[in-house]
């Protein structure tokens, strides 16, 4: 047996190359002599015939993404060989997984992909699922609460962005449309890497993937690695919350199979936000007051808050657990089980429990009833090497969702309870051709499944004291989605060719049709429309990307692409019932597809040592029939005498729906960058403007982050890793923000108030400076210090309803055993 990454010498006329890690064959390694007049390559079945070599002194073995290897000839008596080759981390960097649904050399790929490695989760703080994703330029998260995270790519937020863990779709049938946190039920203690794709890539994904797609690729066991059990303990804590994450993981690893398990558990306080109000707003963001109450305590009365930039009600805990196993069936087949859940506690949504109603608190409870994510997937992968089929992986998984909403007033004892739960079946398959040398095609299908199920019901609540101590039967109210049961499926095929037409220049082409399903259904109980009792919408759609990689010269390259994506509607489009702000936001059956066209040009410099680049993009995109909240007339309600209104949970208030209004515009640009000073001191920067239309009739377009960007200074040496970051955001004025409530403009600071309302001022503009220290006393531990928004800044990022955190120490300790 050989090891990959040092030399050593060969006996055998056949040698079979595998990666180190996953035991699996790899296919197309080069081996060459010294004078590179003799070369070969390994088969699907990583084979290569060494009797090439014969009288060769050594043989050279290179493959992009792993640590290159010299063999050495000493005898003249072959016999077979097996040799290991080991990943490298850096040049794993240069193949990307998600845009093709395959292995792809970045320098093949038009699109702007972002890629954020374990090591880069590992030397910063701890995060959730959702703000490891601000490690990477260009990606804005919004938080409506403590428990939150809503991704947001080129002014496209929610059910716009594909979500993906491990080649399988998060999005599912009651994906929003306004602000999502699902991307907190990923444990960053289990990621491998993230790649964040920019811009409509419905080819490879098929619907939501408008604004882009981000895919979480979770670890994998490793096959002969060198201890055949190893765990790692994890700690860190957060001052600014009081906030901890901790981790254990434990890996076993054999010749056949291997396995990793992961526990965590993450506790939150409340936030305290930052004192240094440079915007001029002194009360902003305060919390004077707060409930106290929960699910089993009862308050009659807010409390008076001692400390006012403690936001109240922003804490939560969560625990994750995941379990893969990986099992080598022979050379040319693998299988993988994979295992995820998280559940979290209850979570308060705070910017719903500071609204206000005559003066006084408005609501004594509002939370999200604990949320749940179980992921049970299979994928089989096999290695054929036909010229139609090379390799290809098999992945089929079942997903449970389940969430609650659960709100009560002050001055009542009824408790309003919408539950969902969702259940997901998908099947993908994905292909891989090499029609010749420089023609690689992937291909494949993909079936989804959903069903949904969605109550709402009130019950009034008994109180002993301070005790809840029970409550009455419930008794219906309008479900957040239709009562009766509801499902959406879809089914679609997908074809990606890449033609290196010569070494400068290569060519991109897919394409992809899709067909979905939507059937939902109310009960004649409690529906906000009489008329309305069942919806059936078929739908289908046929995307494509044509792009183009142009290297005129060395360290040179120019991306252009066109492609289009859709979004079909989904349950929570169609069919949602919801109040917020005051305005209440029912169901619209006539709903229809949009879509986006998208064109994207790029510019990138790359230094001959591959360690500096400055990359820029360009991107302009139409969205069609632009689905949107507007105003919408339910004529069959008496429940008031004004047709644009509807009484509702003892309210009157307006209604609006989600609708297709017409053509909208959004583009932008961005450059990226890293400058190695020296041999141990890096640069990065980064800044990301985007821009949408303002339509005269239905106002600007939701999710347009202002101007935002990052500047970092990185320094390793030996066991030493400091960082120290400065991230910025310019202002958003009131005029710019969407009439239909998405970007919160009621959060932002207020200038007067009056009879006839509020005039707000829109986001201010902030900058935030942190640094890092890990240092590696010993091989198998790490500390980790460093101080979070060093000058105490107050500030909230565009369109969130909770200030960001104030100065905070943050410590963490990591233990390999």
């Amino acid at each position: 047996m050989l090891l990959g990454g040092f030399t050593t010498s060969v006996f055998g006329q056949q040698i079979t190359i595998l990666d180190r890690e996953t035991n699996t064959p790899l296919e197309g390694v080069v081996l060459f002599s010294d004078d590179t007049k003799i070369s070969t390559l390994t088969d699907y079945q990583g084979r290569a015939n060494l009797a090439l070599f014969e009288g060769q002194k050594k043989v050279n073995i290179q493959y992009n993404g792993f640590k290159p290897t010299t063999i050495v000839s000493t005898t003249p008596e072959w016999t077979d060989q097996t040799l290991y080759l080991t990943p490298a981390t850096q040049l794993l960097k240069e193949v990307i997984l998600s845009v093709a649904r395959n292995e792809t050399r970045r320098d093949q790929l038009a699109e702007k992909v972002s890629l954020i490695d374990a090591e880069t989760i590992r030397n910063n703080p701890l995060r959730t699922g959702a703000e490891i994703l601000e490690l990477t330029p260009g990606v804005r998260v919004q938080k409506s609460q403590g428990g939150g995270g809503s991704p947001v790519l080129r002014g496209f937020e929610a059910n716009r962005v594909l979500l993906v863990v491990d080649g399988v779709r998060m999005n599912n049938a009651i994906y929003r449309s306004g602000h999502l946190q699902n991307a907190i039920t990923l444990d960053p203690n289990i990621i491998d890497r993230v790649e964040v794709v920019f811009g409509s890539s419905s080819v490879g994904y098929g619907s939501d993937a408008l604004g882009g797609v981000i895919h979480y690729f979770t670890k994998t066991p490793k096959l002969n690695a060198e201890k055949s059990f190893e765990s790692t303990f994890s700690s860190a804590f957060n001052s600014a919350n009081m906030g901890s994450m901790n981790n254990l993981t434990a890996s076993i690893s054999t010749k056949k199979w291997g396995s990793i398990s992961s526990f965590s558990f993450s506790n939150f306080g409340d936030i305290r936000m930052g004192k240094n109000r440079t915007h001029g707003f002194e009360n902003w963001g305060l919390t004077p007051v707060y409930s106290e109450n929960n699910r089993h305590f009862y308050k009659a009365d807010q409390t008076v808050n001692p400390d006012p930039e403690i936001q109240k009600n922003t804490g939560y805990s969560q625990y994750d657990f995941f379990q893969k196993f990986l099992y080598q069936i022979d050379a040319q087949n693998q299988l993988t089980v994979n295992l995820q859940y998280s559940t979290s506690s209850d979570i308060d949504r705070f910017d719903k429990l500071r609204e206000s109603s005559d003066g006084a608190l408005k609501f004594s409870e509002w939370y999200y009833g604990p949320q749940k994510r179980f992921l049970a997937a299979t994928q089989f992968k096999f290695f054929k090497g036909n010229r139609w089929l090379r390799k290809g992986t098999l992945t089929l998984a079942y997903q449970n969702v389940a969430e609650s909403r659960n709100k009560r007033k002050f001055g009542s004892l009824d408790r309003d309870t919408q539950e969902e739960q969702v259940h997901v079946l998908s099947l993908n398959t994905d292909f891989d051709a090499l029609l010749s040398k420089t023609i690689n095609v992937a291909y494949g299908f993909e079936g989804t499944f959903n069903t949904v199920y969605s109550r709402g019901f009130t019950r009034t609540l008994e109180v002993q004291g301070n005790a809840i101590v029970g409550a009455t039967v419930p008794l219906a109210i309008p479900s957040r989605y239709p009562s009766n049961g509801s499902t959406l499926g879809s089914l679609a095929a997908y074809s990606n060719l890449i033609w290196d037409y010569s070494p400068k220049l290569t060519f991109n082409a897919g394409l992809r049709l899709s067909f979905s399903a939507l059937d939902a259904e109310w009960k004649k109980m409690a529906l906000i429309d009489p008329q309305l009792t069942k919806v059936v919408l078929n739908s289908e759609a046929l995307t494509w990307t044509l792009a183009t990689v142009m290297k005129p010269q060395q360290g040179w390259q120019l991306n252009f692409i066109l492609s289009n994506g859709f979004k079909a509607p989904n349950i929570d489009d169609i069919g949602k019932i919801r109040e917020n702000a005051g305005v209440l936001i029912i169901p619209n059956s006539f709903l229809k597809p949009e879509y986006a066209y998208n064109f994207d040009f790029g510019l990138t410099r790359i230094s001959k040592n591959q360690k500096n680049q400055l990359s820029f993009r360009g991107f302009a995109t139409l969205i069609s029939r632009h689905i949107v909240r507007s105003d919408y007339i339910v004529f069959s309600d008496v429940t008031t005498p004004n047709l644009e209104t509807i009484l509702y949970d003892g309210e009157e208030l307006p209604t609006v729906a989600n609708k297709n209004l017409g053509n909208r515009w959004v583009y932008g640009a961005s450059i990226d960058g890293q400058y190695h000073v020296s041999e141990h001191l890096m640069a990065r920067a980064s800044l990301m403007y985007t821009k949408g239309d303002k339509n005269e009739k239905y106002g600007p377009l939701p999710s347009i982050a202002p101007y935002f960007g990052s500047f970092s200074l990185i320094y390793e040496k030996e066991r030493w890793n400091l960082q120290a970051n400065y991230s910025f955001s310019g202002a958003k004025d009131p005029d710019q923000y969407s009439f239909g409530g998405e970007d919160g403009l009621e959060e932002t600071p207020i200038l007067s108030s009056g009879i006839g309302g509020s005039i707000y001022a829109g986001t201010p503009s902030w900058g935030m400076a942190a640094v890092f220290i890990n240092y590696d006393p010993k091989p198998h531990l790490t500390f980790q210090a460093g101080i979070d928004n060093i000058f105490d800044t107050h500030y909230r990022s565009f369109a969130s309803g909770v200030s960001a955190p104030g100065r905070s120490l943050q410590l963490g300790l990591r233990v390999k055993m």
